[in-house]
């Protein structure tokens, strides 16, 4: 077994996880940094537009407040909203110390790239500012699953997982903070990176957090379909000169909501806009036609990072669809990223509160900066003012290690009658929720569903690890499982649409009875729902 002791334990290793071990080492605290993948890629940051909405010379803070609740739809949080829009600008003027190259937009700020970068702004975020903590006295272990959190005396005392190999890791630590992002991955139709799969949801689950407002997943419109190509995001700006279409090549454009700017719709309109696609995608196959512009633009990003593909973007149109993007809900937080649980902070899309009931395009990772090294404040002071500072015995940390020895060898252990492999039903795990809970949602699919998930439950009751892949696909599996039986129940009570949120057979926004915040809690392994009214008084001054 691989045992670390530490201070701090961030987990998760995209922006939030970043800005906090950022932040974190300069307390001069032990800061132990883990992802699944290598530290900085292979997360969502690296795929993401490069967008930091935040006030700045043309954007007041108070229009940052405003879009972000009117977005929100009177779920949000407005006190953690305050906070994001209060501390935007010197997060975002953090990230430009550290060397992140930032260039004045309307609506913020951007990732500047280098003349002719055909790269992710995404990409040149996220390298730079992994090389900048390669550099720091943070330790970095990537390629670390973590499985459970370590609880003793009511506090998160480190967490437990496996390394790529296969070889079970423990650590030690005096508080933990989760960056591990949302679970977009779950989804057959995702922009996501395919490690994306609620890890952070369920390590609060299964910790006695609650999780809310799971249901209200946002969906990015245009997004590339073509069954051999990456699922990655057609990335704006779009030029005039793009044209969507039906497999009747008829101009869907003309139709849609907020035809005159689609680059205004993906930021403040998102959800109408993957809503009338889907619809339209339900009626046949929908594509994204380049073929009209002009030679020169491809020269230039975004266009220029399509030429990479073998695809011929520029002779014929290219399937899209919307899919999956990010997570409104995830676990409760205070203005320091500290949960209900001590000893635990969180941070970035696995947190809940600033968003409501959709994400002003922008916001996640202007999030990502401020709640990071908010948490990793909120952490420090947390195990500053903790009253015994002695260091764990030998001893302690010996029985400890046997327990987890015992934990891992219940992973890795055979059942009798075991069959299939864990990733045949990740795949149809994935079809299920893309089907019953993808934009559009009414009562009897999410009930047909249901009953789909039942029999793939059943089909997974006795599943058994033959190979360490075969033991991350369980636990991807495990995860979807009740995150996708927390969404469909989620949707089949909230009989109204808000935000991201749209049920087919209830298509208004009803405030009187709905104007509520679902909490999911896990009860002996069920999932239970409950609703928690919203401040009648929140965000009523800002228009909502």
């Amino acid at each position: 077994m691989d045992i670390h002791t530490t201070d701090l334990l961030i987990i998760g290793s995209g922006l939030a996880g970043i800005a906090s071990a950022l932040k974190a080492e300069k307390s001069g605290l032990r800061v132990l940094s883990v992802g699944k993948f290598a530290i900085g890629m292979g997360t969502n940051s690296a795929l993401s537009a490069g967008v930091f909405t935040v006030a700045n010379s043309r954007f007041s803070k108070e229009e940052h407040l405003q879009a972000t609740l009117a977005a929100g739809k009177g779920l949000n949080r407005v006190h953690l909203v305050k906070v994001l829009v209060e501390q935007g600008p010197d997060a975002v003027q953090g990230l430009a110390d550290y060397g992140v190259p930032l260039a004045e937009g309307r609506l913020g700020y951007v990732v500047r790239r280098p003349a002719g970068s055909s790269q992710l702004p995404g990409v040149l975020l996220m390298k730079g500012l992994a090389e900048r903590l390669r550099q720091s006295s943070v330790t970095l272990l990537p390629g670390l699953t973590v499985f459970d959190l370590i609880l003793e005396g009511g506090q998160v005392q480190g967490a437990f997982g496996f390394l790529r190999n296969g070889t079970p890791c423990l650590i030690r630590s005096k508080a933990v903070i989760l960056a591990g992002g949302g679970a977009g991955g779950i989804f057959r139709r995702s922009d996501n990176q395919r490690g994306t799969s609620g890890d952070g949801y369920l390590l609060a689950l299964e910790a006695g957090l609650p999780l809310w407002d799971l249901e209200f997943v946002q969906f990015y419109p245009v997004v590339l379909a073509e069954p051999r190509l990456s699922t990655f995001m057609l990335y704006p700006p779009y030029l005039k000169e793009m044209r969507l279409l039906n497999e009747r090549g008829d101009n869907l454009r003309e139709s849609l909501p907020f035809r005159k700017d689609l680059n205004e719709a993906i930021v403040t309109h998102r959800d109408a806009l993957s809503i009338a696609l889907y619809e339209a995608s339900a009626q046949g196959d929908v594509f994204a036609d380049l073929t009209q512009v002009p030679e020169e633009r491809w020269n230039h990003y975004p266009l220029s990072f399509l030429r990479k593909s073998k695809f011929p973007f520029r002779e014929r149109p290219v399937l899209v669809s919307p899919a999956v993007h990010f997570f409104m809900g995830g676990i409760e937080i205070d203005e320091k990223g500290k949960t209900a649980l001590p000893g635990l902070f969180a941070a970035g899309e696995a947190a809940w509160g600033v968003h409501g009931a959709n994400r002003l395009g922008g916001n996640a990772l202007t999030e990502c900066a401020v709640f990071g090294r908010l948490a990793a404040d909120g952490a420090v002071n947390y195990i500053r003012e903790k009253r015994e500072e002695r260091e764990v015995s030998p001893e302690s940390l010996e029985a400890l290690q046997r327990k987890w020895e015992r934990k891992a060898a219940g992973y890795l252990r055979k059942k009798r009658g075991s069959f299939g492999h864990p990733r045949d039903l990740l795949r149809e795990l994935k079809d299920l929720v893309w089907r019953f809970a993808g934009p559009s949602r009414e009562d009897k699919s999410l009930k047909e569903g249901l009953e789909g998930l039942n029999h793939l439950k059943r089909k997974a009751e006795n599943l058994s690890p033959a190979t360490v892949d075969a033991l991350f696909d369980r636990k991807r599996l495990k995860n979807g499982m009740l995150l996708m039986e927390a969404i469909l129940r989620g949707s089949l009570l909230r009989q109204e649409s808000r935000g991201s949120f749209f049920r087919k057979d209830f298509p208004n926004q009803d405030d009187p009875n709905w104007r509520r915040s679902s909490c999911y809690r896990l009860n002996k392994g069920e999932i239970e729902i409950t609703h928690r009214p919203v401040d009648p008084g929140a965000g009523k001054e800002h228009g909502n």
